[in-house]
């Protein structure tokens, strides 16, 4: 089946936000917690573009840069947001971030900022900006913010483009998922041909797990458990094994992947315990399955093939919730 030709945004939203670009002087930038390629390389590529373009530009984190994102924090100047750093702003753009909630602490910049630009590819995104830009379709939020650069004619330097084929190689999964059009592929083609070195970023985002990681994934796996004759797979992390090799949370986000790929399985599911209690759910899912009304009933959110969730639940409990939801969407 075709897919159908997706679409610029249309004039009049590129207008407004070139608009508010021209009349801003000083622009802040900020993504989600738990900060992922399309996270860190969303904000850091369209900063790049407004520094170059004379902006007093600000790059926001509200979160710890996991180490396989580190090398984009060596050209990008991202600094963790504090309380009371919007207001100084013109203008801010909150990218990849599908809830509101999920900037965590620095939720409150929606009520600091004097106008807020939300640019987001994550499906149920409530519009909470005072100019949405909210495409469904698209594979990244890296890829929208490619395509406004252009539109804009910003400028883009090295820095920006690397942070921005980041961002889509990884929201991708390596340019795989379903969400990856010939827009996607075009847009990182541009981006290569600027010099990206991508062996460098599958090298950093792929290629250098940290060894407690390896050793951890060993043991994880002991606990993986087929269900529904073998359509799901199901594990968990403790934080004990959390402690006893030293990771934080944001260890092992490849984990669902990998189980992901065991032949027949379907959905996979992994539970991590969260260190001031309650769970947190990752799920993927293979072509057939859509895992973001799951989530969704977890209080979660995401895409149909990937999607998660935070719940207040201790590791049984939420299994036991889970394989109940599951049952009704597998019967």
């Amino acid at each position: 089946m075709l897919r159908k030709k997706r679409m610029v945004p249309g004039t009049a939203m590129i207008s407004k936000i070139k608009g508010k670009i021209e009349k801003a002087k000083t622009i802040g930038l900020i993504s989600h917690k738990s900060p992922d390629g399309d996270s860190l390389g969303s904000i850091a590529g369209l900063g790049q573009a407004l520094m170059e373009a004379g902006k007093e530009v600000a790059i926001f984190v509200n979160d710890k840069i996991p180490e396989k994102f580190g090398f984009l924090a060596e050209d990008n100047p991202y600094t963790l947001y504090k309380k009371g750093m919007a207001e100084e702003m013109d203008l801010v753009f909150v990218l990849d971030c599908g809830q509101p909630s999920r900037l965590d602490y620095s939720e409150v910049i929606l009520q600091e900022a004097k106008t807020v630009i939300n640019i987001d590819h994550h499906m149920k995104n409530p519009n909470f900006g005072d100019i949405n830009w909210v495409d469904t379709g698209a594979s990244s939020t890296c890829e929208l913010v490619f395509t406004l650069i252009t539109e804009l004619a910003l400028p883009l330097n090295y820095p920006g483009a690397t942070a921005l084929y980041t961002g889509m190689v990884t929201d991708t999964g390596s340019f795989m998922y379903d969400s990856t059009s010939p827009k996607t592929l075009r847009a990182a083609a541009e981006l290569l041909e600027m010099g990206v070195d991508k062996d460098r970023i599958y090298q950093e985002a792929y290629q250098s797990r940290n060894f407690q990681e390896v050793k951890l994934l060993g043991d994880v796996l002991k606990d993986l458990t087929l269900l529904f004759d073998g359509r799901v797979a199901l594990t968990s992390l403790t934080q004990q094994q959390l402690v006893d090799y030293g990771l934080d949370i944001q260890a092992m986000d490849e984990l669902i992947d990998f189980t992901r790929d065991i032949a027949g399985v379907e959905i996979s599911i992994v539970l991590k315990e969260m260190e001031k209690g309650g769970t947190k759910i990752g799920f993927r899912a293979k072509r057939g399955y859509k895992v973001d009304a799951l989530a969704r009933s977890f209080g979660g959110g995401g895409h149909e093939k990937a999607a998660g969730a935070t719940v207040k639940t201790d590791l049984g409990e939420t299994r036991k919730l889970l394989l109940k939801a599951l049952e009704e969407l597998l019967q």
